[in-house]
């Protein structure tokens, strides 16, 4: 018996370098997995906005974006709300990077995605990603996108930038007298039969990349009224601002065909869409009214120019140069005025709208 404990003893004693051998290299190689398949850490959102060469932070901008993620199929967060507070983002629901080196793609939108001014038909999945937007008419809301895909941990060290880019368009009218010995004051600027919808689909390829595609039978018309109306310089080489900022779905709107020798009237211009800008306005020469009136119903009175351009997303506004001639009238003749009397239009232009560079798109779709 004595025996029999001594050798079982013994035997225990060879045994236990082996056992902290094995156990040492379990604690190798559970260190050496961790590194691949890592638990799930939060992922760190850094959203910037602007064009490539002069990007800035998105605090400037904007307060708050939303994002969407997925992993293949399964949904890492969905609408996640970020809001700038107190110096720093911070979200509603952290978005984890999941384990391993698994690829994850990230979605940024300045609104929500679900309901946000002016979204609709949302679908964000791991396979579509498109949803329709509006532009108000009467109140317009800014748009901006963003997107990060197929990327991981490994690759990033575990923060993602999202670069914002502008998904409207932001042109403005400056404006030239083109009438000599005349004063022309301006109270009201309006745009007829603007596209107002579009589908924004973001490509499948390409970061922070989109494309819009118009809804047909969409439109409105937008409008900006002067508290201080704008009298133009008499100086006919000399632009002045004539409005702020719109903000517009991008497009190439159809103009108004109308001309002195066929002229189209703008309800012709109105049933098929074509688009065409409106100026109510005083024209006075001599100190005597020769369009509108001192005061009374006809204070202010309406001409009308054809209008069409490329209308780009673009990171700032655009200045859209219009020299006014007088345009046209409602039935599509050239402008006269009241009195009768002959008047010198300095700088009478085919195109009454000019921009440039001139660029010539579909109008179904555009690609940014």
């Amino acid at each position: 018996m004595r025996n029999r404990y001594y050798i079982s003893f013994r035997h225990i004693i060879w045994t236990l370098p082996i056992i902290a051998l094995l156990t040492c290299c379990s604690a190798e190689m559970n260190d050496n997995t961790n590194d691949v398949m890592s638990e799930e850490r939060p992922v760190n959102i850094i959203p910037t906005i602007g064009e490539t060469s002069s990007r800035v932070a998105a605090s400037e901008v904007m307060t708050s974006f939303y994002v969407t993620a997925f992993s293949g199929s399964s949904n890492k967060g969905k609408n996640i709300k970020y809001t700038w507070k107190d110096g720093q983002w911070t979200s509603t629901k952290n978005i984890n990077w999941p384990s391993g080196n698994t690829a994850i793609s990230f979605w940024g939108l300045s609104q929500s995605f679900a309901n946000g001014k002016g979204i609709s038909n949302s679908t964000m999945t791991y396979a579509e990603q498109h949803f329709d937007f509006t532009v108000d008419t009467l109140s317009a809301h800014d748009l901006l996108f963003a997107s990060t895909l197929e990327t991981s941990y490994n690759v990033l060290g575990g923060s993602v930038h999202l670069d914002f880019n502008y998904a409207l368009a932001y042109p403005y009218f400056t404006c030239v007298q083109g009438i000599e010995d005349v004063t022309v004051i301006i109270k009201e600027v309006k745009v007829h039969n603007l596209r107002t919808t579009g589908t924004l689909t973001f490509d499948a390829v390409k970061d922070s990349k989109a494309t819009w595609k118009l809804v047909s039978g969409k439109y409105g018309n937008y409008k900006q009224v002067f508290d201080t109306p704008v009298t133009l310089n008499p100086d006919l080489a000399t632009a002045v601002r004539l409005t702020d900022s719109w903000i517009w779905m991008p497009q190439s709107p159809t103009k108004w065909k109308t001309t002195e020798a066929k002229p189209v009237p703008i309800s012709e211009a109105d049933e098929k869409h074509h688009c065409y800008v409106e100026l109510k306005c005083q024209i006075i020469k001599n100190g005597r009214f020769i369009w509108g009136e001192a005061s009374g119903d006809n204070e202010w009175e309406s001409v009308y120019y054809p209008f069409s351009t490329n209308f780009k997303a673009l990171a700032y506004s655009r200045p859209i140069q219009l020299t006014f001639t007088g345009g046209y009238l409602e039935d599509g003749t050239p402008w006269q005025p009241h009195t009768g009397e002959q008047i010198t239009i300095a700088n009478w232009i085919t195109e009454d709208i000019l921009v440039d560079p001139w660029q010539e798109m579909d109008p179904e779709d555009l690609i940014f």
